[in-house]
């Protein structure tokens, strides 16, 4: 996960991720947690630094590699299953939908008679600006300096470990794409 400083309604704090799975009870994976709202698993966290109590900021992440944040824009990246990494404009208070609504598929070792839903919106889930399918394994995304070319003006790099491969990104004006 990724931790970073953030000033939420006039509150200094942390932004935090944290992974999508709790214990597992008897060995067993359980899913379910990232879209409970009694579960601090599957989370983007804001965590106040003079109350020091945790709020849940956005539900419904799997695994967040990659988290960006200036002013009040928020950017994450995230593990998908097999296909479907993600890059969001994270909203407070949105759902983004893990483990009902991905564009990856599943794995083998989980129960292949089940799909995702494919369109988030659909389902009440924020869509990602941009799905990676196929998987890159996506990682940090950082904004590129201005000043390293005059051509890569308001750009992003968003790291790749599966294909080792750097990715520069042009977002729109809104981060919608």
């Amino acid at each position: 996960g990724r931790i970073i400083p953030y000033n939420h309604n006039g509150e200094d704090g942390l932004l935090f991720s944290t992974y999508l799975e709790g214990p597992k009870p008897e060995g067993k994976y359980d899913l379910s947690f990232p879209q409970k709202d009694t579960s601090l698993f599957g989370k983007i966290l804001f965590f106040n630094l003079e109350t020091k109590e945790p709020i849940i900021f956005s539900k419904g992440h799997g695994n967040i590699q990659g988290l960006y944040v200036e002013d009040n824009l928020i950017l994450s990246t995230e593990h998908g299953p097999r296909g479907g990494d993600e890059i969001n404009k994270i909203i407070f208070n949105k759902n983004y939908g893990w483990p009902i609504a991905s564009y990856g598929e599943k794995y083998s070792s989980y129960n292949s008679k089940t799909y995702y839903k494919k369109n988030h919106h659909t389902y009440g889930f924020e869509e990602p600006i941009f799905a990676y399918v196929p998987s890159i394994g996506i990682s940090e995304i950082i904004k590129l300096p201005n000043e390293f070319s005059e051509t890569f003006q308001n750009n992003f790099i968003i790291t790749s470990l599966a294909q080792r491969h750097l990715h520069r990104v042009k977002f729109d004006k809104s981060f919608d794409k």
